[in-house]
């Protein structure tokens, strides 16, 4: 049994104070659900799943965090606007997140109910938050190893929206160092409980050696990995904003927000907020901020000293993000779900999706395992511009997966949720649908992925796994050197969230049922079904 087990426990958000903010807790940890294996059954696979990693170069002049702010509770039209997602207080430390979960990860050298090594890491999109090359290189260097420097721009100065300067001052963001003389307090501390982290915005953006992975390690494309925020595609005029030496601190008077949030979609096309009018602030430029092109994914997974993490020389030729490679008896299929036109949600293009047929199709592999950033039940951007080729959505991909009879599971993020969930027919023929949370929002977490087999059934355990840093906000805030404090706090940050306090977003929900969390899952062999 690996050490990450060895004490077991659950970590839960506390009681909220006056202000909504909640400690974090431990209570015993969670059993897993459903009959388990016994001595009978075989492991064929064991992975570890992570999701949703979302390095930030929170400094970038491209990111819409103006927008975020129209979502806030205090807002008056906050309600019309719903969930944004393009700020949050914890995104100035998504490096160090990575780094305190590939250390914790690395900790695991096999399978919690056998002794079979981990086969791989799966890593399912958006290991970036805004598409930017420097965000990939940080990605890169975290997973591989070696000194990452997670800062941008200006290098002895902090330059994101969290600023102390009375001129450049914003209410609207968690300023972690205080309120400048003569200002108000931020609308985070003021009327959502959070702290001030004297020292964070230097400590962020101090270098550190990258741990690196010790596991082989598998990537997988998300849209933010191709799109502004997860959403706009980029072209020449924001690739000057992103590049160059001037950040938007308010967007025109005029703005039409109505008009604009329509245009801010999950569905195609998708704009980014009007430039004209906007007020800005001066920044330094930094060409590391360029937006990453189609071809660059492949070439640069394939540039390390490793073996493409799944991607191969033919991806880089022609720019695809879908490939496979088989562990085993098992094919990894990982799908690129990403429309590229513009919106959040997914779907396939039409030559991959004549691919994946010809790829289920061979009958080599015993099972065939899927690996996508967006879940099934989110393929539905159709998008197309006029005169190109259509996308496949849900319906129809459903149709098709169904006709397979060695595909069993489905592995997923995007929602940064915990979900589980068994696609099949009427007649429950189908295959488990497994979604693990980011790290980025609560609760930060991945997930351990075994596969075992008898002679009559394959059975699948889920055990979520916490990156092993401080709970309590004093033992993180007491060393900001330590990148593994440091995650400390980002998960309490997360935890504390303002926008996600109840309702549809509320953050209970993203943590998952116990159906959704720790759990065995079985399907019969000869007719594929569920039990």
């Amino acid at each position: 049994m690996s050490d990450v087990f060895t004490s077991w426990q659950k970590i839960i958000r506390g009681e909220a104070n006056n202000l909504g903010w909640r400690s974090l807790e431990v209570e015993e940890g969670e059993e897993h659900r459903g009959e388990h294996v016994d001595e009978n059954f075989t492991p064929i696979l064991s992975l570890i799943h992570l999701s949703d990693l979302h390095i930030c170069d929170a400094q970038s002049p491209a990111r819409a965090e103006n927008v975020d702010r129209f979502a806030d509770p205090h807002n008056p039209i906050s309600e019309m606007i719903g969930l944004v997602g393009s700020y949050r207080a914890q995104e100035i430390l998504t490096a160090q997140t990575l780094e305190s979960m590939v250390q914790t990860t690395n900790v695991i050298d096999t399978g919690l109910f056998s002794d079979r090594p981990i086969d791989a890491v799966v890593i399912t999109g958006d290991v970036t938050d805004n598409a930017q090359a420097n965000e990939l290189d940080w990605y890169m260097t975290l997973l591989d190893g070696g000194e990452l420097i997670p800062d941008s721009g200006d290098q002895s100065k902090w330059e994101g929206v969290a600023q102390t300067d009375p001129a450049t001052y914003d209410r609207s963001y968690w300023n972690p160092e205080g309120t400048p003389e003569g200002c108000e307090d931020d609308y985070p501390r003021a009327l959502y409980g959070f702290p001030a982290v004297k020292g964070l915005t230097d400590a962020v953006r101090k270098p550190f050696v990258a741990t690196g992975t010790k596991h082989s390690w598998l990537a997988t494309h998300g849209n933010h990995d191709a799109l502004l925020q997860g959403t706009v595609p980029s072209d020449e005029v924001l690739l000057s904003v992103a590049t160059g030496d001037k950040k938007i601190i308010e967007l025109s008077p005029d703005l039409d927000l109505q008009e604009f949030v329509s245009k801010w979609s999950e569905v195609g096309p998708a704009a980014y907020p009007p430039l004209d009018g906007a007020a800005t602030r001066p920044i330094e430029s930094d060409p590391r901020r360029r937006f990453n092109q189609a071809s660059d994914w492949a070439k640069i997974h394939l540039s390390c000293q490793h073996d493409g993490h799944g991607l191969t020389p033919e991806n880089a030729l022609h720019g695809t993000k879908y490939w496979f490679k088989d562990i085993g008896d098992t094919r990894l299929i990982s799908l690129d779900t990403v429309n590229i036109h513009g919106g959040w949600q997914g779907s396939l293009d039409e030559s991959q999706f004549h691919w994946l047929k010809r790829t289920l199709s061979d009958v080599a592999p015993k099972y065939f395992l899927l690996l996508s950033h967006h879940p099934l039940h989110t393929l539905y951007n159709d998008y197309t511009p006029q005169n190109m080729d259509r996308r496949v959505c849900v319906d129809e991909l459903s149709t098709e997966l169904l006709k397979h009879d060695r595909i069993i599971a489905w592995l997923a993020g995007h929602n940064h949720e915990n979900e589980i969930r068994f696609i099949g027919d009427e007649d429950g023929f189908g295959f488990w649908h497994i979604m693990t949370s980011s790290l980025i929002d609560w609760p930060q977490q991945g997930r351990l992925v075994e596969i075992f087999e008898n002679e009559s059934h394959i059975a699948i355990s889920t055990t979520l796994i916490d990156h092993q840093s401080p709970l309590s906000l004093d033992e993180a805030i007491s060393n900001l050197d330590s990148p593994v404090n440091l995650a400390g706090i980002s998960r309490i940050l997360s935890a504390n969230d303002w926008q996600r306090r109840e309702g549809r977003f509320d953050l209970a929900n993203m943590a998952g049922t116990s159906d959704d969390r720790n759990r065995f899952l079985w399907l019969r062999k000869q007719s594929r079904n569920v039990i």
